[in-house]
């Protein structure tokens, strides 16, 4: 067996870390053996023990290499001395650890070395160098195809882009005008992270950054320096790496994580109370019928009808009650109307094509609809398709409504729709419990008429814990089996492998300025283009086992998984390893160990993240160019018309560019900067101008380019807050490892008490009132009157007016 290349080990120690260890291979082998009677069966499986005795050498040697050769990095420090005193039983973490220098291989992640500032160089230019080229593109194409980048300012729904400079100089309570309240607090989110990384990049940089310089350049190692490794490169010189057995600054340090975290956590709280008081307002100023209207889930079975729920509610609220809709299965109908849309969109692509030949009557289009039958007129048959659709469609529904109570509650789902006739009536109803069992009648906000959910509130609750649970495991699967995918994908086309081929050889070797570009980029790039399908691999578990009371909430729920995908797989990557199921037995075995594997791990990658968020830099403007819209808009146009051209070509990618996914990547880049922030300071200011192009970006995206979106009134800015909040410990554990002395941590358990007063702030924000309204803004909202939109609370089934058959314009 040939373990020659580090791809190969990575896939056995993959699949050894599978199958529990080399010792279930011997197992297996041994039970297979005692199964066979013939001699030849018995040399056969002889022969595959001696080989996987062979594979189990190669791997020990091979992990016990890589060890030494990471211990020859450390100094005699405190991480040497817990890994010298732990039992037998936690030798474990070695393969974790050789599995994560091999991921890093992998991937292309490197430690920092002196050829650091050559590669963040290099990816600086690049990456500015496509910046220009992108906003040269999007100067083009805003210039000839202003439909796809400019569509709201045609329509009127937005003002003129350039007296604002195309969104940049809009305030955030402009673009909630324009764009919504989720979408405001996605710029007012850039605007934190930019405020964050300079209350903390000005101190740390006037303060750290001298500090750091002057002991980098006077560098000595006395055996205390932990898993700090001593400065490499000039951008070293700038970071922890210089910190050596300094115990002065160690302290320093200590009180330094003190500081940040009670100075991030005082601006998410000031952030979070201003955002209480949007809230409020958008709560407040919801038309009607949304504000007076209440979801009701868990209905049981002898109320399962309009009629029928009606009463039981006009009992409980006597003439409070305007009307009730039980969500009802339309399948049949669904499936009539879906018929009928592609019909119409075929007979709108005949008329165009018509239209395209100057209507002449020889040129009609024509339609062959069985091989031996004659063509038939297109316009003609689609035009008689779409009127014998529309009378099985009205024939359906006039059914379903004057069906009797039997068909009724056949046809009913266990959720219904219950209006009152005033916003305080529903919100008084939403604070009462109606019977006994705390599972029934169960009742929350409604969503908005058109983003409502139907299909997945037709299911029964227990299909749908069934179906949540069966997500769960598949999610969990993709959590264990991303590492193998990614190690995997990234053997075949990461830049040493790559170099084998000779033609790719021959040109690096040829031009030594084009390897240095891809060094510099080439991790960071592939590392992005992991993560950017991810996205789409949870958004269809999500929406294929979730269930949700309106569509914007699968967003909400792809914001929280896709996030700690990338807190693990991005910013932990070099610390988790190639097997999660191993780290979680480390930690259990010795949870102190956890601090020195990050402290050995993230500080020495800290260029590798400087790159990553400069990388950022450039792909969060090429979110300006809408490449995919215009793609699809110019490949509609071409079979209908321009508006119609327009309307099928959006919404964009809600996988990679909704606003989950958008989300949890700002949170991400927050987190980056924050745990960075006293490693190497110069972070900070990366991170802070990734923000700032983004403030930018999303400024011109969410106010002239894209449609509007179903506001969830800031649900995705709380969960932001939440996740920045949960990245502190993690900042506080790795600066916790850096600055650890032994026997009792010193300096390094000082950081680690911070966690007390992060605990305390944390557990403050339950005190704050935001999903519902207190009952004083509900009687202010009541006095001061709402607006009514002619939106209801009925499955578009039952009430889409069918349209005639399309007309063109004229020619």
């Amino acid at each position: 067996v040939a373990l020659d290349e580090e791809s190969d080990l990575f896939l056995i120690q993959v699949g050894v870390q599978a199958l529990s260890g080399p010792g279930a291979v011997r197992n297996l082998v041994s039970g297979v053996q005692a199964f066979n009677a013939s001699s030849a069966v018995r040399n056969i499986v002889s022969t595959i023990r001696d080989d996987v005795h062979k594979v189990e050498e190669n791997i020990r040697r091979r992990l016990t290499g890589d060890q030494s050769g990471n211990a020859s990095e450390r100094d005699s420090s405190a991480l040497s001395k817990a890994e010298a005193s732990k039992k037998p039983g936690q030798k474990q973490t070695q393969p974790a650890q050789a599995g994560s220098q091999i991921y890093q291989d992998q991937l292309g992640l490197k430690k920092n070395s002196a050829a650091d500032v050559e590669a963040l160089r290099t990816a600086f230019v690049f990456n500015m160098g496509l910046i220009c080229a992108y906003l040269l593109s999007f100067a083009l194409l805003q210039h000839f195809q202003p439909i796809v980048y400019l569509n709201n300012s045609r329509t009127g729904r937005a003002p003129e882009p350039r007296p604002s400079w195309y969104g940049c100089w809009l305030s955030s309570a402009e673009v909630q005008e324009y764009a919504g309240l989720d979408s405001a607090l996605l710029v007012d989110f850039c605007n934190l992270g930019m405020k964050i990384c300079f209350c903390l990049g000005l101190p740390i940089s006037a303060v750290l950054i001298p500090i750091y310089f002057s002991l980098g350049t006077h560098y000595s190692d006395c055996g205390q320096s932990g898993a700090i490794v001593g400065p490499r490169s000039s951008l070293d010189l700038l970071s922890i790496a210089s910190l050596g057995c300094n115990q002065s600054v160690r302290w320093l340090l200590a009180f330094s994580v003190w500081i940040c975290v009670w100075a991030v956590q005082r601006l998410l709280w000031e952030a979070q109370k201003s955002f209480v008081q949007r809230r409020i307002a958008w709560l407040q100023q919801r038309p009607k019928p949304q504000s007076s209207t209440v979801l009701v889930a868990n209905i049981p079975p002898r109320h399962r009808s309009d009629a029928k729920l009606k009463n039981y509610f006009q009992r409980l609220f006597p003439e409070n009650v305007e009307t009730v809709y039980v969500v009802k299965q339309l399948s049949s109908l669904a499936e009539l109307l879906e018929e009928y849309d592609t019909a119409e969109q075929r007979l709108h692509e005949a008329l165009y094509q018509w239209q395209l030949h100057n209507q002449e009557a020889d040129q009609r289009p024509k339609l062959i609809l069985d091989k031996d039958a004659d063509p038939v007129d297109s316009i003609e048959h689609y035009t008689r398709l779409m009127e014998h659709l529309q009378r099985l469609i009205e024939t359906e529904r006039a059914r379903i409504r004057s069906a009797d109570n039997f068909t009724q509650e056949s046809l009913c789902s266990s959720s219904a729709f219950v209006t009152f006739k005033s916003s305080r009536d529903a919100e008084m109803a939403l604070r009462l419990r109606l019977e006994p069992e705390g599972h029934v009648f169960t009742m929350e906000y409604a969503p908005a008429p058109k983003d409502v959910a139907y299909d997945d509130l037709l299911g029964s609750p227990q299909r749908r814990q069934l179906w949540h649970f069966l997500g769960f495991v598949m999610i969990i699967g993709v959590f264990l089996f991303w590492f193998p995918l990614i190690g995997l994908a990234s053997s075949i086309v990461n830049l040493e492998n790559l170099e084998q081929i000779q033609v790719v050889h021959q040109i690096l070797t040829t031009s030594p300025w084009l390897q240095s570009l891809l060094e510099g980029i080439f991790a960071t790039l592939l590392l992005s283009l992991f993560m950017g399908f991810l996205p789409s691999a949870l958004s269809a578990i999500i929406s294929s086992t979730f269930t949700f009371t309106s569509k914007a909430e699968s967003q909400l729920e792809l914001q929280q998984w896709y996030y700690w995908f990338q807190v693990i797989f991005v910013l932990l990557v070099t610390a988790v390893g190639t097997s999660l199921w191993q780290r979680f037995n480390d930690v259990l075995a010795s949870p102190k160990g956890v601090l020195f594997d990050l402290a050995n791990s993230l500080p020495n990658t800290s260029t590798f993240y400087m790159s990553y968020v400069i990388l950022n830099w450039s792909l969060s403007v090429l979110n300006a160019l809408r490449y995919q819209n215009i793609i699809k808009f110019l490949a509609w146009n071409a079979v209908c018309e321009e508006d119609r051209a327009k309307a099928k070509s959006e919404p964009e990618d809600p996988d990679y560019y909704g606003i989950g996914s958008r989300s949890a990547r700002l949170s991400l880049i927050m987190a980056i900067g924050l745990v960075f922030s006293l490693l190497s300071p110069l972070t900070l200011w990366v991170v802070f101008a990734f923000f700032f192009i983004n403030r930018l970006v999303f400024s011109y995206l969410v106010v002239f380019a894209e449609t509007q979106k179903q506001d969830m009134g800031g649900k995705f800015w709380a969960l932001q807050l939440r996740h920045v909040h949960l990245a502190l410990p993690i900042f506080v554990a790795v600066m916790s490892g850096c600055i650890w002395t032994e026997p009792y941590g010193g300096p390094g358990m000082l950081a680690l008490l911070s966690l007390m007063l992060w605990g305390y702030e944390y557990s403050r924000w339950s005190d704050i009132l935001w999903e519902t309204l207190p009952f004083r803004a509900v009687v202010e909202g009541a006095e001061s009157g709402l607006a009514a939109s002619e939106e209801s609370y009925v499955q578009s089934e039952l009430t889409r007016d069918l349209r005639a058959a399309p007309a063109l314009k004229a020619g």
